[in-house]
C-alpha cells in the first residue's frame, strides 16, 4: 500500500464526525461547502472553534494554523480587541439602514495607509471590490481592453489559471506574462482601458513582482493614459503603506480587503479623486454619478471590527510579522539545503509564504 493510502485511511478513521457533517453538508450544499478552495479529499476537515492561532475540529483535535484563514484571520480567532468592538454593537443597534460616522472613520484610516486611495468606497469582498474597479476604470476611459497576468487571482469570477476560468466575467482580459517586461510589453496597446496586478501574486504561487516590473506597469499606464490598479487585498500587510509604499510605485487605484475586515466581510476600493468623483452627486451631478450600492457595504459590525483591528496593525507589528515570516521561509530553506532535499522550496516576501515540490513548474516558481 502507498503511503498516501495509508494516511487517507488514517484520516478517515480519525475524523468520524467530520465525515459525517461533509456527508449531510453534501445533501444540501454541491460538494459539501460554498467555498471551493476547501474542497479536499477524501473530505475536509469540519471546523468547530478557534483561538489564538489554534483551530479545533469537530472531532476535537487541536492545529496550529498556519493558513489564517487565507490572510482574512491576521490577528489570531477570536481576538480580545475585535471580539470587544463588536459586543459594543448590541447596545448601539445593527441593520439601521443609514449612513453612520463610522464609515469616514475607517476611510481615514485606509488612506493614511494607502495614500493612492484618495477615495474610498466599501463593499464585502475582495471579489466585489476588483469588480467596481474595473468597471469604474472602463467606464472612466471609455474602453473596453483590461491587461491581467497569468494566474493572477482579483476573486472567483476574476482570475487566471493556466487552464482558465469559466466562470470569468464577459470582460476583454488580455493576459500578459507576469513579471516579464519582455512577456507583456508587445500586449501594450493604446484600447487599454486598465492594468490590474497584485504587487505579490497570492493564489498564484506567492511570486512577488520585481520593483522594476511594477514601475514598467506604472510607465506603460501613464503612456497609453490607462489605469494602474494595485489588488492589495493580501499584499497591503506586507508594509505599513502596501507594496505600493514599500517600492514606491503608486498606482491610480487600489483595491483592499481580506484581514482588514477585522476577519469580519469587507473590501474596499478607492483612487485617484477625479476617478473616483464619478460616485458623487454632489460635485458631478446625479445624472453624471455612478450608482453603487449594497445592503450591507459599510455594516456596523465590519466597521467596528476594522476599526479595532486598525489598532493592531501598526508600522511596529508589522515589520515585526513580516521579519517572522522571512525568517521562517529562510529557516525552512536551510533545513532543507541541510537534509539534502532538494524537491521541495519555498516562495514569498515577508509573512507570505509559499511551499512548492519541484515539476514543472519549478523555474517558473524559483
Amino acid at each position: 500500500m502507498l503511503v498516501k493510502d495509508v494516511l487517507v485511511e488514517e484520516f478517515i478513521v480519525s475524523n468520524p464526525r467530520s465525515q459525517k457533517a461533509f456527508e449531510r453538508a453534501r445533501e444540501i450544499l454541491p460538494g459539501g461547502n460554498t467555498r471551493s478552495v476547501f474542497n479536499s479529499f477524501p473530505f475536509p476537515l469540519v471546523l468547530e472553534s478557534g483561538c489564538g492561532c489554534e483551530v479545533t475540529s469537530l472531532d476535537g483535535k487541536v492545529y496550529t494554523d498556519f493558513n489564517s484563514d487565507f490572510t482574512a484571520a491576521l490577528y489570531g480567532h477570536s481576538n480580545p480587541v475585535i471580539y470587544d468592538s463588536l459586543r459594543e454593537i448590541f447596545s448601539t443597534g445593527f441593520a439601521l439602514g443609514g449612513v453612520v460616522e463610522k464609515e469616514a472613520e475607517l476611510g481615514e484610516i485606509i488612506r493614511k495607509r494607502l495614500p493612492s486611495m484618495k477615495k474610498i468606497r466599501f463593499c464585502n469582498s475582495g471579489t466585489e471590490a476588483n469588480m467596481y474597479a474595473l468597471a469604474t476604470a472602463l467606464i472612466f476611459t471609455r474602453r473596453k481592453k483590461i491587461l491581467v497576468f497569468d494566474r493572477g487571482y482579483h476573486g472567483g469570477t476574476m482570475s487566471f489559471p493556466d487552464k482558465g476560468n469559466p466562470l470569468n466575467l464577459p470582460h476583454d482580459f488580455i493576459i500578459g506574462k507576469f513579471d516579464s517586461v519582455e512577456g507583456t510589453q508587445p500586449l501594450l496597446s493604446a484600447d487599454i482601458a486598465a492594468i490590474i496586478v497584485e504587487p505579490l501574486q497570492a493564489a498564484g504561487g506567492v511570486r512577488p513582482a520585481s520593483k522594476e516590473f511594477l514601475a514598467f506597469l506604472r510607465k506603460a499606464a501613464d503612456e497609453l493614459d490607462a489605469i494602474l490598479i494595485f489588488d492589495e487585498c493580501v499584499t497591503s500587510r506586507l508594509h505599513f503603506n502596501g507594496m505600493q509604499g514599500a517600492l514606491g510605485v503608486i498606482p491610480d487605484m487600489t483595491v483592499v480587503g481580506k484581514y482588514m475586515g477585522g476577519g469580519l466581510p469587507f473590501g474596499a476600493f478607492g483612487g485617484r479623486e477625479d476617478i473616483m468623483n464619478l460616485y458623487d452627486p454632489y460635485s458631478q451631478g446625479i445624472e453624471n454619478t455612478l450608482f453603487h450600492s449594497g445592503t450591507f457595504n459599510g455594516n456596523i459590525f465590519t466597521l467596528n471590527a476594522a476599526i479595532a483591528a486598525s489598532k493592531l496593525v501598526t508600522a511596529e507589528a508589522l515589520l515585526r510579522l513580516n521579519n517572522l515570516g522571512d525568517r521562517l521561509r529562510g529557516s525552512a530553506h536551510a533545513i532543507m539545503e541541510a537534509s539534502g532535499f532538494e524537491d521541495m522550496y519555498f516562495t514569498g516576501h515577508g509573512s507570505e509564504i509559499g511551499v512548492h515540490f519541484r515539476g514543472d513548474d519549478a523555474v517558473t516558481f524559483s
